[in-house]
């Protein structure tokens, strides 16, 4: 009986020190619900675990993003009703990059900005090619620093749907 008790302690132990040391599920870019994963308008990164981002890419080939600035799903804080959103002035920069303060829409009811100046995303698009943090400082709010997820095919489906649409534009 001595030998049993021990050992389920042990086992016990080792579980729990195995259970910890077990990546979490790995994060990953995927298609707006609708796009096609071959050549998606939209991507948003699925770790619900880190803040929210979301790109998307308009009829002329320009990029436009939204960052939650706390943790959640994108598809879910999108589906909230939220009406009100104003402007606000952000910093961002990219891993140890120059800082950069612009104007956002920061949308209060899901705690999320958009960017919706190309220049702007494009930082947070490059965060993701570049495997770089992101820093966002909204005014009278903290600073978030945010890992994006590594582009996968989808992500790149998306960047060459964007090139090709920006090269129609432009003909």
């Amino acid at each position: 009986m001595k030998f049993t008790r021990p050992m389920a302690s042990t086992s016990c132990f080792l579980l729990v020190m195995v259970g910890t040391a077990l990546p979490a599920a790995a994060a990953d870019w995927t298609a707006w619900e609708g796009d096609s994963a071959t050549a998606p308008l939209a991507v948003h990164a699925t770790d619900t675990n880190n803040h929210g981002v979301l790109l998307t890419c308009g009829s002329n080939g320009k990029v436009a993003a939204m960052v939650s600035l706390s943790p959640g799903d994108m598809p879910d804080l999108l589906s909230k009703n939220a009406p009100y959103n104003r402007s606000a002035k952000a910093t961002l920069s990219v891993g140890n990059g120059e800082e950069v303060t612009t104007t956002v829409q920061y949308i209060p009811a899901i705690n999320t900005i958009e960017a919706r100046t190309p220049a702007i995303a494009a930082k947070v698009f490059n965060a993701a090619v570049l495997g770089e943090p992101i820093s966002i400082s909204l005014e009278r709010k903290s600073e978030i620093v945010s890992a994006l997820p590594a582009p996968n095919d989808t992500f790149k489906a998306f960047a060459n749907t964007c090139k090709k649409l920006r090269e129609r534009s432009t003909q």
